[in-house]
């Protein structure tokens, strides 16, 4: 049996994006307009699988607790340096005080960043207000199925970005501009050691040595925290990035496979479930995967659970991310290579490789768990991060149909192979190839 994943089904994909980005436009994490949109792909999914097939489940958020980091980091900072300056102006006791609550206050900056942003832990969300969100999840196996050995998650995301202010002033001055702040959080942090060692030790030939002076003020203090504390625009509303890249192509090839299985229930596995899930808040920190996960975990733990979750549909090659959470979290190594597997025999160019700071993406709260998960990336790096990453001008425009058939095309083949391809035998395996029509 042959299966044909034609471009008729990516142009079905491109559709649901550009309907829902003219229609409810862009969506915040907890924002109407993120409802607007989640309600949009219940809608495509409810009319392939039913609506009692087809479920929402909502959960709270602090939606901007998470990239807070930012602007909260860098107060930190600045406020270290100052204060570091001040004690070279006082003496005693204040002297004292001053130079520990530097060292201090250098010492949460980075560390601050680290656990909210880099390790997405919900550190100071209890401090930020609350709003609801919702996941998307749709429900399919093959007709006749009575036992469910397998659970096959596919997803993406529905919400978007704010808008990321130096991407779109500076373009690939932003990349200069970053480095520059992860400067800024190390010097501060050096400065006050040194400082502080100085004034313990009595000497202040180190003390004086350990001052920020203006040099270090001009850069990279001030600079540091100018970038970080506005790195973000765009709070009203739904915001203002349409977010058809990132990640309503997602969303919606999520939903064009289940149109696809739907029309072809042979393609279904036997004792396996299939979900379609759309998360939402992915962009405040992936709340929405860690609330479905955690609401999930003893289900997800008792079937043979396998995610892949899928980001940025932009680019002819996929990406298969080994790890999550900013390289933090290791993905599984048995379903990188299931997905290797399918993209050969899919045909789809491809690579493998590791997450990286600012890689964050809705398989981590999967594989912090110990559920198998990954990513499949199809985006430009710098090209197409400069061109449209968290900006206005991601738009259904930049769009095409390769990159979206590619992705169906290696989803469909590892979800046919059950997401385990070595339990399917070499005579069935070259029976059931893909292949991809030009129609």
């Amino acid at each position: 049996m042959q299966t044909i994943i034609s471009n008729h089904d990516a142009g079905y994909a491109l559709e649901i994006i550009r309907k829902i980005c003219k229609e409810a436009g862009p969506g915040l994490p907890g924002s109407s307009q993120e409802r607007e949109r989640a309600l949009m792909i219940q809608e495509e999914l409810e009319s392939h699988l039913g609506s009692e097939n087809v479920t929402a489940e909502e959960f709270k958020l602090a939606p901007w607790a998470f990239i807070s980091s930012y602007p909260i980091s860098a107060s930190l900072m600045l406020l270290s340096a100052l204060l570091n300056i001040s004690a070279d102006h006082i003496t005693g006791t204040m002297a004292f005080l001053s130079t520990l609550t530097a060292l201090l206050l250098s010492l949460c900056a980075p560390l601050f960043f680290l656990v909210e942003f880099v390790l997405g832990n919900e550190f100071i969300d209890p401090l930020f207000r609350k709003k609801r969100s919702v996941n998307v999840i749709g429900t399919l196996r093959k007709p006749g199925t009575k036992k469910v050995r397998r659970l096959l998650i596919i997803s993406g995301h529905h919400d978007s970005a704010p808008e990321n202010t130096w991407l779109r002033i500076l373009g690939y001055g932003f990349f200069i501009l970053s480095g520059t702040f992860f400067i800024g959080l190390i010097t501060t942090l050096v400065m006050n050691t040194i400082q502080f060692a100085g004034l313990i030790s009595g000497n202040n030939g180190i003390s004086q040595f350990g001052t920020i002076g203006p040099g270090l003020m001009i850069y990279p203090v001030v600079p540091s925290f100018i970038f970080a504390f506005f790195f973000y625009r765009g709070r009203k509303y739904g915001g203002v990035v349409p977010g058809a890249a990132d990640n309503l192509s997602a969303s919606a090839l999520v939903v064009a496979l289940c149109r696809y299985l739907v029309n072809h229930p042979s393609c279904i596995p036997d004792e396996t479930e299939i979900r379609f899930i759309s998360f939402g808040s992915e962009e405040a920190g992936c709340r929405g995967s860690k609330r479905y996960v955690r609401r999930h975990l003893d289900e997800l733990k008792l079937l043979d659970t396998r995610q892949l979750n899928i980001e940025t549909v932009a680019y002819p090659l996929i990406t298969i991310l080994t790890s999550d959470i900013n390289g933090t979290v290791k993905n599984s190594p048995e379903l990188i290579k299931n997905l290797t597997s399918a993209a050969e025999r899919s045909g789809v160019p491809y690579k493998v490789k590791p997450a990286y700071l600012g890689v964050s993406n809705d398989s981590g709260p999967f594989s912090q768990a110990g559920i198998k998960a990954a990513t499949l990336l199809s985006f430009k790096m710098p090209q197409q991060f400069v061109a449209f990453y968290h900006q206005k001008w991601d738009v259904p425009e930049n769009l095409t149909l390769d990159p979206l058939c590619n992705m169906l095309r290696l989803s469909l083949e590892w979800l046919r192979a059950a997401g385990d391809y070595k339990k399917k035998s070499g005579t069935e395996n070259q029976q059931d190839s893909i292949q991809v029509s030009q129609i």
